[in-house]
């Protein structure tokens, strides 16, 4: 899945704001940390990471910096609050509203949270897969209903929400065209 949204945010900042990815994060405009909660210490992996950005700010006062996935979920503002040189903070259900973020942050110099777990507004928000290769990711569904006492799932990325059959064989159909091909 991190795989996924990372995709999902790099083709829709191309498609909004024309950024693409830099080799040097001391070239970048915006630096996105998409996270995970799954392993052991991530929150304190995350902030370790921030920290080593925190510098990259100082420098260059219009770098923008996001965290996003499953950590930004569970910490929320927290994220802010410890590390106040972040922009944004989104979670994975909320990948789609990262463009209009990142304008907010860059306009008004404001920091924006949104960590909300809208119903299916995702899948039908997000562009097409860029191809730069000869496979994708296909999302069926995201999100899980059963709360096991060991697991953040439903914690960090909502409740189940599937999408339609109709509308997965059309992304697969149209990724075939595009010259995707079946692994």
């Amino acid at each position: 899945m991190n795989e996924y949204d990372s995709n999902r945010m790099k083709d829709i900042l191309g498609e909004s704001h024309d950024l693409t990815i830099v080799d040097q994060p001391e070239k970048a405009d915006l630096i996105l940390l998409n996270t995970c909660s799954i392993r052991e210490k991530a929150q304190e992996k995350v902030f370790h990471e921030l920290g080593r950005w925190k510098d990259l700010k100082k420098k260059n006062p219009k770098l923008k910096i996001g965290v996003g996935g499953c950590v930004a979920s569970q910490e929320g503002e927290n994220i802010i609050k410890r590390a106040p040189f972040v922009d944004l903070v989104f979670g994975p259900q909320t990948i789609h509203r990262v463009p209009k973020m990142y304008e907010e942050v860059s306009k008004l110099n404001k920091r924006e949270v949104d960590i909300s777990f809208p119903k299916t507004e995702k899948f039908n928000a997000l562009p097409k897969p860029s191809n730069d290769g000869t496979s994708s990711f296909v999302s069926i569904m995201e999100g899980c209903n059963k709360y096991c006492s060991f697991c953040v799932v439903p914690h960090t990325r909502g409740h189940e929400v599937s999408r339609s059959l109709i509308e997965i064989l059309e992304e697969v159909q149209g990724l075939a065209k595009d010259g995707f091909k079946r692994k």
